[in-house]
């Protein structure tokens, strides 16, 4: 605690006494921030501290003062700096002896003194709160100090300076990442060659982009997987930033035989800022993401309506498959994909059927689906879009992994079924596209089936009572990100597609998710345990 106010006293020093500051100068104003002397008074006591708030504006902490003797000092940081990260870069500011602003990093209004050179600055630290600091600068005689944002920044950067306008062609370019207070890695800071293209669906028509990246080398970005292949997910449409994440969270928790890692960055394309997305690793078969063997005869299939890959198909009960990896496969693997779905569903749908489905795949990873995706109600998780499936050559279908889910937990407003967002069974019930009924209609008829779910939601759902805490703590992680986000895409007032509820603020849409999710998860626990 005392290092604290030491800090904060060697800051004041530095401010009026460093020796490139000349007191005898005529040009000198001493920069004693206003209410510093109160930070004095309760250092010299040895007073502690019950509350600590820091902001651009000021640092305000409420001290013991012994007993019933509570009281709050601000100390202003209006004269001495500011914290400006809408640039493209951090942003440092400060005042000089002649009490003019400074700026390191990109010029802003502030008027920037060109002797200000960020490389040549020798940096002080103070700790403010746990696991938080404020970096202070010494650089030239200039006293300066700037908090980094609260999140990873992603600088991206195409070699012709023009945007990205497709989803098929690639824009060379280079990709560096910020993470100074090793918030999600070790590294600092890190930079390589890359192409860049857009990516998605509904999601590629919205202002806010997502893309994909392939650097030119692999790389271990966020301590993730080693690859050269990662997506940026706008989550435009989902204003609380978070529904992916969380769902993430759940599927690490069932326990899927992969969940893709994601963190929450800030993007800046060719200088422009252009808000909060998801760095996440892209769906691929690797050693360290969907590690199945394609050489030797494994596919990974995925469940998609737009039907956009070289080999697709509808089963005959409607699902709309596609060969994702291999994407050009043979004939023979072909032939092989097609007849044993169609083995599949005619077991599945066979009178004797409880005896025969099953060795055909594989239950655990399709009762954990079935999980994730009715719990937050995905409207794409209804074996129509976004569903991925691996087949051993000599194995059993299985649930690899999940993917997509902005349009989830509350988010959506065409479920067409006529009840609240946290109610009806969505998965459990519904048809597959309109065309005769789906697996898991099918799957809920057999005892056995239903006895494995109810006893695998007891098990996790200990578990799942804890999400709420995990989004909250996330977005606190975010910190004032999000607000930077909406200043940049001014839509928490407005309907934008599929939004179920339009809140008009940050705090109110997380709000919703959280309700949403908790009258969710209480739904699901009373029916699964009723069926």
């Amino acid at each position: 605690m005392k290092h604290f106010f030491k800090t904060l006293l060697l800051l004041a020093v530095l401010m009026t006494g460093c020796d490139q500051l000349d007191p005898s100068a005529d040009n000198y104003k001493p920069k004693q921030p206003e209410g510093f002397s109160r930070f004095q008074t309760a250092y010299a006591a040895g007073y502690g501290y019950s509350e600590l708030s820091v902001s651009t504006d000021s640092i305000r902490v409420t001290f013991d003062g012994g007993p019933n003797q509570p009281f709050t000092a601000a100390m202003s940081l209006e004269n001495i700096f500011i914290e400006d990260v809408s640039g493209s870069s951090p942003k440092i500011c400060a005042v000089n002896s002649e009490g003019l602003w400074l700026v390191g990093g990109i010029p802003t209004k502030i008027p920037k003194d060109e002797k200000l050179l960020d490389s040549q600055a020798i940096p002080f630290y103070i700790t403010y709160a746990e696991g938080a600091d404020l970096r202070v600068y010494v650089s030239n005689g200039n006293v300066f100090v700037y908090k980094f944002c609260d999140i990873p920044k992603v600088y991206l950067t195409t070699d012709d300076g023009g945007g990205i306008y497709s989803k098929e062609e690639y824009k060379t370019g280079k990709i560096v990442i910020k993470d100074p207070d090793h918030k999600f890695w070790k590294t600092e800071e890190f930079s390589a060659t890359m192409r860049i293209r857009g990516r998605g669906n509904s999601t590629w028509g919205m202002p806010k982009k997502p893309y994909k990246i392939k650097l030119d080398e692999k790389a271990r970005l966020f301590d993730m997987s080693n690859d050269k292949e990662w997506c940026l997910l706008a989550n435009y449409c989902d204003k609380s930033l978070v529904r992916n994440l969380t769902a993430m969270e759940i599927s690490r928790r069932l326990g899927f035989s992969w969940t893709p890692k994601m963190v929450p960055v800030e993007v800046y394309l060719n200088g422009r800022y252009d808000g909060v997305y998801t760095f996440c690793e892209h769906k691929k078969v690797s050693s360290e993401r969907v590690n199945i063997d394609v050489d030797a005869g494994d596919i990974l299939f995925e469940i998609e309506q737009q039907q956009d890959e070289i080999v697709c198909w509808w089963t005959d009960h409607g699902c709309p498959m596609m060969f994702s990896d291999p994407d050009e496969p043979t004939q023979e693997q072909i032939d092989f994909a097609k007849q044993f779905f169609r083995d599949f569903e005619t077991a599945l749908w066979n009178k004797e059927f409880t005896k025969v489905y099953s060795q055909y795949i594989d239950k655990a990873s399709f009762i954990d689906y079935f999980i994730i995706q009715e719990l937050t109600k995905n409207v794409d998780g209804n074996l129509r879009k976004s569903s991925y499936l691996t087949l051993p050559k000599d194995g059993k279908l299985e649930m690899y992994f999940v993917w997509d889910f902005d349009i989830s937990m509350g988010n959506c407003d065409y479920y067409g079924d006529g009840l609240k967002p946290w109610e009806g069974w969505w998965i459990k019930d519904q048809g597959c596209n309109g065309r005769y009924h789906g697996w898991y209609y099918r799957l809920f008829m057999d005892p056995n089936f239903v006895s494995e779910v109810k006893a695998r939601w007891k098990e996790v759902y200990p578990q799942l009572q804890t999400i709420p805490q995990w989004i909250e703590d996330e977005v606190k992680i975010m910190g004032a990100a999000p607000e930077r986000n909406f200043e940049r895409w001014n839509i928490l007032g407005t309907y934008v597609w599929p939004n179920y509820k339009v809140t008009g603020s940050y705090k109110a849409e997380v709000d919703w998710l959280l309700e949403n999710y908790t009258k969710r998860l209480a739904w699901m626990n009373t029916k699964v345990l009723a069926l």
